[in-house]
């Protein structure tokens, strides 16, 4: 128990030292290494706000970093070309929770509306980190593509970081926010996966 109070002491006083650089940074570097999941980086940044505005303003500085983060993606698809990005799918996409065919499915929903699709994808956790990869091979327009990769990305860190900043003010430690939402999170998936399952069936026993 004393172990679990000392890293809930850590964990609450590195929220603090939290500045505006460190978001963008956290933000950035969220799209390359997803070694600390977006729904606990972004409640913590939001637990780490003083007032309203500062939390609106590390809402923004963390869609740039995240814009950025995509970007990057971007870039390396774009001049790597698509046999070798897939080649290095296939080879080391699992060490990062990109295996070839969720690659290969995010490159074909670009088939539809582009701009959607981002925005969407935005709100998926795994997707949201790689999908300007093959963004970036299938040469996608840049700016369209980062301004819905911007709105999208808003959708998902503005809720998030304001779940943080609202809970901390309730009392809750890091640790309870994050695993709290972590809970809301996989209840909301389940309650779609099923929703969309459901509505399968009645297409196909209509048909």
């Amino acid at each position: 128990m004393e172990a679990l109070a000392s890293l809930s002491q850590a964990l609450e006083g590195s929220l603090d030292a939290v500045d505006l650089p460190s978001v963008l940074l956290a933000s950035f570097v969220e799209k390359f290494m997803p070694l600390l999941p977006s729904y606990v980086l972004f409640p913590a940044i939001g637990m780490g706000a003083s007032d309203g505005f500062d939390l609106l303003l590390r809402c923004l500085i963390a869609t740039i970093g995240s814009v950025g983060g995509a970007a990057g993606w971007y870039l390396v698809g774009a001049l790597v070309g698509p046999r070798r990005v897939r080649g290095m799918v296939v080879r080391y996409g699992h060490w990062v929770l990109l295996k070839a065919p969720l690659y290969d499915r995010i490159a074909a929903s670009y088939r539809g509306r582009p701009f959607g699709i981002t925005v969407a994808g935005q709100l998926v956790p795994t997707v949201r980190i790689f999908q300007a990869l093959p963004a970036g091979v299938l040469r996608l327009p840049l700016l369209p593509f980062l301004a819905a990769t911007a709105i999208g990305a808003q959708c998902w860190i503005v809720p998030l970081a304001a779940a943080g900043y609202l809970l901390r003010r309730q009392g809750w430690t890091a640790p309870q926010v994050g695993t709290g939402l972590f809970i809301a999170l996989l209840t909301i998936e389940a309650a779609t996966l099923l929703a969309v399952l459901a509505a399968a069936r009645r297409r196909s026993s209509a048909s």
